[in-house]
């Protein structure tokens, strides 16, 4: 069972996503954040690098979010999101297998890594964090307490071990809890 402190982190993570702000997340927002990640690189509409970020962010929606769906109807509320959220958690509990943690994120690295050197810095985090209306200043603030050996680089492992703690820690004092930001 999700506490109180998971459902305030998810419920926070569920507006962000929720990028046109009608209560409910649906493909049309995870399009929408693709568009503004691609235009926040400044890349255009119709290019092979941009159809591979939309493609990405719809992967994400109907990877991990259209199964929180459960009435089907290709929206998903904020009490679908935490009741699949508590599923997810209770299921990868005991996780020892690094791939439970890792795997969700690759793709998602692989649209901040803009320049594709297999490593995320400031700026990259930072578009990331614009294309759901966060601040510079809070991708700022999250990419400081997530680059836990503090080389100004996200790894893959960093990158997706924060992403993975955001949404399963308990602990108010883990630094995952910054993922995104002031929370």
């Amino acid at each position: 069972m999700l506490t109180e402190f998971q459902k305030r982190k998810l419920t926070l993570r569920f507006y962000m996503n929720d990028t046109s702000k009608d209560g409910i997340v649906e493909l049309a927002d995870f399009e929408h954040q693709g568009q503004k990640v691609a235009e926040l690189r400044g890349i255009q509409p119709g290019s092979t690098e941009y159809e591979k970020i939309i493609s990405t962010y719809v992967l994400l929606w109907e990877t991990y979010w259209k199964p929180a769906d459960a009435d089907g109807d290709n929206q998903v509320t904020v009490d679908e999101y935490l009741k699949f959220g508590d599923i997810l958690i209770a299921a990868n509990k005991d996780a020892k297998n690094e791939k439970t943690k890792l795997g969700p994120s690759q793709a998602v690295f692989d649209t901040v890594d803009i320049n594709g050197d297999g490593e995320i810095d400031l700026k990259e985090y930072a578009i990331y964090l614009k294309a759901v209306g966060r601040s510079e200043e809070d991708a700022k603030i999250a990419f400081s307490k997530i680059d836990k050996d503090g080389d100004g680089k996200l790894s893959r492992d960093e990158f997706a071990i924060a992403l993975y703690d955001y949404h399963t820690s308990n602990d108010p004092q883990d630094p995952a809890n910054w993922a995104f930001g002031s929370y």
